[in-house]
């Protein structure tokens, strides 16, 4: 276990530099989003390193359904997600998208939950966010590059749809 605890902060050091964040978005998240829809969201490839889950919002201005791999912390019954946006200097769609329709959808390893989500503030925040840079330290990375508060989304699971 050790070991793959070593690999995953090898990846997220990576991951967390300007050209690796470009490369995972640029290519790896194109190519995960594949896998994902082709294994119903059973397996993809970040997920053979971190949690990865498939956000399904409804459009904030389009009202078109929008399906997003992300990486996620478990936390009982929720799910916390971090809005980084890989240190771009704009909160990501996804996040636009669950701020107008806090209603969604989760596919979590080929299960499909309705959640509602909400912003994590205050004490919460700071809790949350120390717990998702421990797990994955390119958070904090990503936050000093944006230069703006990282918001942390949390979203409160459903029994499976």
């Amino acid at each position: 276990m050790r070991l793959f605890r070593r690999f995953q902060l090898i990846i997220a050091r990576l991951s967390a530099t300007r050209p690796g964040a470009w490369f995972v978005r640029t290519c790896v998240q194109p190519l995960d989003q594949l896998v994902l829809r082709v294994t119903g969201g059973r397996m993809g490839v970040v997920s053979l390193v971190y949690p990865t889950l498939v956000l399904i919002t409804t459009g904030a201005r389009s009202g078109v359904q929008r399906r997003t791999p992300l990486l996620f912390l478990p936390d009982g019954n929720r799910v916390v997600l971090v809005a980084s946006n890989f240190g771009r200097d704009r909160h990501p769609g996804w996040y636009y998208n669950l701020r107008a329709n806090p209603q969604a959808q989760v596919n979590i390893y080929g299960h499909t939950f309705t959640c509602w989500a909400r912003e994590a503030t205050g004490i919460e925040y700071l809790e949350l966010w120390e717990r998702a840079v421990r797990y994955y330290p390119g958070f904090a990375a990503y936050a000093r590059r944006a230069r703006r508060t990282v918001p942390i989304v949390v979203l409160d699971i459903s029994m499976p749809t």
